[in-house]
């Protein structure tokens, strides 16, 4: 259950700065004949979140994907042969950052007494958990992957659901900037 609140919040990020932003794509692909999309469903033997996030969650990114898709003219279609299919997974990482504090001088016989001193420190760990958002844009026809983008941040669990949606859309958005690429 903790897992699944962390991940809800994945998009739920202290504004668009901190975010890092990735996209890799085939430049062989067609994208100029891609008009129409539908959503990948995802397997049901991958459990009860198989895109990593729990069902508001994945509401929002397929809502804020579908407004940027329609805002660059594609039409998303429920049944027959689409020109390309997206999916979505939501992957989150552990870390640990270390940082060493220099406290200054211990006890002892210092410079000022002509001894050697003692430096001393202390060193604390900081938890974290980096969210990823991997968006994927496959070719229908050939079934192949021709697009992928990615969008990385911190996670903060500490926003309402207004900004949570508002902080999904401005990731969506700029992580679709660069789609279709201009190869």
């Amino acid at each position: 259950m903790e897992r699944a609140f962390a991940i809800t919040a994945l998009l739920a990020l202290a504004g668009c700065s901190g975010v890092s932003y990735n996209y890799d794509f085939d430049p062989g692909a067609d994208f100029a004949g891609y008009q129409t999309y539908l959503w990948v469903e995802p397997g049901e033997d991958l459990g009860p979140n198989p895109r990593g996030v729990d069902q508001l969650s994945e509401r929002r990114i397929m809502q804020a994907v579908d407004g940027q898709m329609a805002a660059k003219g594609y039409r998303k279609i429920e049944r027959g042969q689409p020109d390309f299919a997206l999916n979505f997974v939501v992957t989150t990482q552990q870390n640990v950052d270390y940082t060493t504090y220099h406290t200054g001088w211990g006890y002892g016989g210092g410079w000022y007494r002509g001894g050697a001193g003692m430096a001393t420190s202390r060193t604390t760990a900081t938890e974290w958990t980096e969210g990823t958002l991997i968006l994927d844009v496959y070719d229908a026809g050939a079934r192949e992957l021709v697009w992928r983008g990615t969008a990385t941040a911190e996670i903060r669990e500490s926003q309402s659901p207004e900004e949570r949606n508002q902080r999904i859309n401005e990731v969506v958005a700029k992580m679709l900037e660069r789609y279709p690429p201009q190869s």
